[in-house]
């Protein structure tokens, strides 16, 4: 029950976002009354601090995916893997949980960091970047999806992602 839940809470926050998200809601989400998503849970923002690190695995998931090939085609996937999820309200409700004070929300860890660096690497077919230019990286691809989300016309991102990785290129 308690994984459906956060599920539930998730969709309630994709749909409808923070603004308009609520227990209730989360409750008739999911079927239950609305004292289980209490039990399960304990509070509000410990619910929406699971969902935040879920959203967090799932992007952490499809860019090292997308960056599974090789040169232009991984670069191409992951701007694919961007988009979408901007598209999706994916980033903006993840963006949302990480500026919503008191949600413990996950940044980047060292391993997820580092992960990002050799998939990068190997992508361009470099050496692995160091930690501070992954996160740097890293940073760089939530700026282009927040560009996104506030209605910069897509080719115009798309051409400053493409730059960023020209700039990393020796």
């Amino acid at each position: 029950m308690k994984d459906n839940i956060t599920v539930a809470a998730t969709a309630v926050l994709l749909r409808d976002g923070l603004q308009k998200w609520s227990v209730d809601r989360v409750a008739s989400e999911a079927g239950c009354a609305k004292g289980l998503v209490s039990y399960h849970h304990g509070s509000k923002k410990a619910l929406l601090a699971s969902v935040a690190a879920n959203l967090a695995r799932a992007r952490q998931a499809r860019r090292v995916a997308a960056l599974n090939g090789r040169g232009a085609v991984a670069l191409d996937h992951l701007w694919q893997a961007l988009v979408e999820e901007a598209r999706t309200g994916q980033w903006a409700a993840w963006a949302a949980l990480v500026a919503e004070p008191g949600i413990d929300t996950p940044g980047d860890s060292p391993a997820d960091l580092a992960l990002l660096a050799t998939s990068i690497g190997r992508a361009l077919e470099v050496p692995s970047l160091r930690p501070e230019e992954a996160r740097l990286a890293a940073a760089a691809l939530d700026g282009f999806q927040l560009a996104l989300h506030l209605g910069a016309p897509e080719e115009l991102v798309h051409e400053a992602y493409h730059r960023l990785w020209l700039a990393l290129l020796p």
